[in-house]
C-alpha cells in the first residue's frame, strides 16, 4: 500500500524579528489508545451470559411397542442394515475466512535551527502536510554567518570586516539546520531551490553541504532556475534520518551589492 505522501518545509530568506510560541510537539504518538467498549457490549452482547450452565445434553424418549404405526411417518422406509453413528468426536464443520489488514502510512519531518523548529506530519492516505517556516529564516549576512573560505572554514565576521571579495570567499548562512525524517514506509529525502535573485533579476547561486547520519559531507550548488530536486537520501521504514545542512553564497566581484531573496524546499516522500 504505497501512498505518495509528501512533507514539505519552505524557508524564505528574509530577516524577521517575530517570536514563535512554544506549543507541545505533536510528533510520533506514544500514548495508549483508550477505548470505551460499553456501548458495543450492551448493544451486541446483552445475552452473553445466557446458557452458561447448559451441559449440551437433551433427552426425550417415547416408544409404544403395542402400536408402532402411530409413530411411523414413512411406513415403507427400510430401517434394516444401517450404520450406527455412535462416535461423533471426529465430526468437523469448518468455514475459511480471508483476512486483510491495512496499516496507514505515517511520515514525519522536523527542521531545527536558528532558534526555531518547524514540523510537518502526514497521517494516512491522501494527507499532504506542507508548512512554511515562520519566525526564523536562513539569512546570509556578513555580521551573522560571516565569511567562509572554499573549505567552509570561517574567515571572520563583522559589519566592516576587512575581507576582500574573491573566487574562494563566501558568506555563510546564519545557522546550520538539522532535518529529521521518520516513516513506517520507505521514503526519499530531497532538497530543491533556485538561485536567489534581486529586483534586477540578477541571480545569486547558493551552495549547500549535507551530512546525513554518519556519512561524509557532500556538496550541491543551486544555480539554475527550475532545476530538479536533489535527492539526498533513501530511507528505510522505522529508521530515523538525520541530515545536517549548511549553506553559503559567493562573495566576489561578479555579485552585485544588495539584497537577494529566494526559497528552499526540504521534502520527504514515501516510495
Amino acid at each position: 500500500m504505497k501512498k505518495m505522501l509528501v512533507l514539505a518545509l519552505a524557508l524564505v530568506f528574509m530577516l524577521s524579528g517575530a517570536v514563535m510560541a512554544q506549543p507541545s510537539y505533536p510528533g510520533t504518538l506514544t500514548n495508549p489508545l483508550v477505548f470505551d467498549e460499553s456501548a458495543i457490549w450492551s448493544e451486541s452482547y446483552g445475552n452473553y451470559s445466557e446458557h452458561v450452565n447448559d451441559d449440551g445434553v437433551v433427552v426425550y424418549n417415547h416408544v409404544d411397542a403395542n402400536d408402532p404405526g402411530m409413530y411411523t411417518i414413512l411406513e415403507d422406509l427400510d430401517r434394516t442394515g444401517y450404520t450406527l453413528d455412535s462416535d461423533g468426536r471426529n465430526q468437523v464443520v469448518e468455514i475459511l475466512v480471508d483476512v486483510e489488514a491495512y496499516i496507514p502510512c505515517f511520515i514525519e519531518m522536523k527542521l531545527t535551527g536558528n532558534q526555531g523548529t518547524t514540523a510537518a506530519i502526514s497521517y494516512g492516505a491522501n494527507a499532504t502536510a506542507e508548512r512554511d517556516a515562520t519566525g526564523y529564516h536562513i539569512v546570509f549576512d556578513n555580521e551573522i554567518g560571516g565569511f567562509l573560505n572554499n573549505d567552509w572554514v570561517s574567515l571572520g565576521h563583522g559589519q566592516n570586516a576587512e575581507i576582500n571579495p574573491g573566487s574562494d570567499v563566501y558568506i555563510g548562512a546564519c545557522d546550520m539546520f538539522v532535518v529529521e525524517v521518520i516513516s513506517n514506509d520507505q521514503f526519499k529525502y530531497s532538497v530543491k531551490a533556485d538561485p536567489l535573485s534581486n529586483t534586477a533579476d540578477d541571480l545569486l547561486p547558493m551552495d549547500m553541504r549535507t551530512k546525513i547520519n554518519e556519512s561524509s559531507w557532500t556538496e550541491d550548488t543551486f544555480a539554475i532556475v527550475g532545476a530538479p530536486e536533489v535527492v539526498k537520501f533513501n530511507g528505510t521504514p522505522g529508521v530515523k534520518m538525520e541530515a545536517l545542512h549548511n549553506f553559503r553564497v559567493p562573495y566576489d566581484m561578479d555579485v552585485t551589492h544588495g539584497r537577494y531573496d529566494g526559497e528552499i524546499l526540504f521534502r520527504a516522500v514515501t516510495i
